[in-house]
């Protein structure tokens, strides 16, 4: 199993302070930039060629957008500076605008559904195709077909009965 990174990704220890990997500083770089010019981010985690982590190359959209969230490339927590305020806060509002997750707005004042009463009672005739239906299903060979057409029949017709009670 990998271990997730201590260090995020862009930076590296050296003599006890946090640094810039050069090379890993450059993606994330790179990274910022392929997002503000429009850029998915499935689209940039394919582009990607150095590793996330040892041993692992391949990246995905969550370690892309882990990147983009991430306020120590802007030198919080005592990091180093990898990306201007300005690209970091363009990022962020690109990735509300593009979030296809949406609350749904507020309401003022909640609206009651109103949910019709009906009263059912089944007719003679569906109480005989019921009962016909569960003497096939309990016969030694029921016949399928007979059985599937007094079902549909016997819903259709419920559907009727219920749909004149609620008229």
């Amino acid at each position: 199993m990998l271990k997730n990174r201590s260090i995020p990704f862009g930076y590296c220890m050296v003599n006890g302070k946090y640094a810039l990997n050069a090379p890993e500083a450059e993606a994330v770089r790179k990274i910022f930039a392929d997002y503000i010019g429009g850029k998915s981010l499935k689209t940039i985690a394919a582009e990607m060629q150095i590793p996330y982590n040892t041993g692992r190359a391949v990246w995905n959209k969550n370690m892309v957008c882990r990147v983009i969230e991430n306020t120590k490339y802007i030198g919080e927590d005592g990091f180093p500076k990898i990306i201007s305020d300005e690209d970091f806060i363009r990022a962020a509002e690109i990735k509300a605008e593009r979030n296809t997750y949406r609350k749904p707005a507020l309401q003022d004042k909640p609206q009651q559904v109103e949910i019709p009463i009906t009263e059912y009672q089944p007719t003679d005739e569906i109480q005989r195709m019921t009962n016909e239906i569960s003497r096939q299903l309990d016969s030694e060979n029921p016949d399928k077909e007979k059985v599937e057409a007094l079902i549909i029949m016997c819903a259709q017709l419920k559907y009727t009965t219920v749909n004149e009670v609620k008229t």
